[in-house]
Parts: structure tokens; C-alpha cells; sequence
């Protein structure tokens, strides 16, 4: 796939604000500091586009970034970790439960996981919540190029229905944009 065209549309705060025009959704959910926005920039071939931050937290709105004029990427808050309220994090937590249980237009749900600590306890509580409603998702290793080849391909062997990618080498770009392509291509959701 081609990346011809992408720009930020708008930022959302409650289910009100979702675009209506029924554009298929690419959802990316991940622990906050795990590479979101870093991949997401990477997949666009934009460094800068999607906002990057050291500090944990950094997303706090459903992001939407139209793409080709044809679908939108979806940046949502991280989970776990970050640097705001308890009441501050349960606000998202509502908000990005009711858009993954209702958005009819979700087309795939990509779950990012550092590749330097697999799935850790809050993971876990996210595929949980994910498989409850029957929510499909895409595991997305991110961070691999901290791994050596072996460390890799010790990952690689236990997940091996997942991607892996690397928004500092580039690597996952294409495997990543090609599934993409495949799901626009059938009308598939996950």
C-alpha cells in the first residue's frame, strides 16, 4: 500500500464527536510508552505528524488521522502507567471501552506490545476485555530493534500469528501496510 495523502482530522473526547461518514478505522491501543505514536508516524511515513512524548500519558483523546482520503488511523490512550489522575485515566477508559464495544466501523484493532517485556498483567487485562466482548485484535510487537537476532527470533517462535515492527529501522512497514491493504481489499473486519 501506497501512503499518498494523511492528515490530522481532529481529536475526540466523547462518542459524540466520532466521524459519521463511515470510513473504515484502524484502532491502536498499546501501554502508554510503548511506541504508539513512534509506529503509527513510521506506518504514515511521517516523522511528525502523530504526537510523540517521553512522558507516559501523552495521548488523552481518540485521534484521527484520515489516510489516502480512504480510512482513518486511530490513536488511542495508552494504557497502564501515565502521569494524570485516577479520575483523568477512568474517563478514558470509559471512553475507549464504549468506542471498541460500539464502532461499527472499527476494521482492525492493532494491541501493541514492547517487545523487550511481552505481554505484561495490564496486557492481559486488555486481551481479556478484548476476547469478552469478541473484539478481534492484531498483536503488533513494537520496540524490536532493542532485541538482538536471537532475542527476536525467541519472540518471533511464541508469537508467531503476530507482527514485528521497529519504527526506528522501519522494519514491519510493509508486512503491516499489506495486511491493512488486504483488509480494505475483502471488506474484513477483525
Amino acid at each position: 500500500m501506497l501512503i499518498k495523502n494523511v492528515e490530522f482530522v481532529k481529536s475526540v473526547s466523547s462518542a459524540a464527536g466520532l466521524p459519521d461518514d463511515g470510513k473504515p478505522e484502524f484502532a491502536f491501543i498499546g501501554r502508554s510508552n510503548v511506541g504508539k505514536s513512534s509506529l503509527m508516524n513510521m506506518l504514515l511515513g511521517r516523522k511528525n505528524l502523530v504526537k510523540t512524548s517521553k512522558k507516559p500519558g501523552k495521548t488523552v483523546l481518540l485521534n484521527y488521522f484520515n489516510v489516502n482520503n480512504a480510512f482513518y488511523f486511530v490513536d488511542l490512550p495508552g494504557y497502564g502507567f501515565a502521569s494524570r489522575s485516577k479520575s483523568e485515566q477512568d474517563l478514558w477508559r470509559v471512553l475507549i471501552e464504549k468506542y471498541l464495544k460500539t464502532r461499527k466501523s472499527l476494521a482492525a484493532v492493532f494491541l501493541l506490545i514492547d517487545s523487550r517485556h511481552g505481554f505484561l498483567p495490564n496486557d492481559g487485562q486488555m486481551v481479556e476485555f478484548l476476547e469478552h466482548f469478541g473484539i478481534g485484535y492484531t498483536p503488533v510487537f513494537t520496540k524490536t530493534d532493542k532485541l538482538t537476532k536471537t532475542e527476536l527470533s525467541v519472540v518471533r517462535q511464541k508469537y508467531p500469528d503476530s507482527f514485528f515492527a521497529s519504527a526506528l529501522s522501519g522494519a514491519g512497514r510493509e508486512q503491516l501496510l499489506d495486511y491493512i491493504d488486504k483488509i480494505l481489499s475483502n471488506g474484513d473486519s477483525e
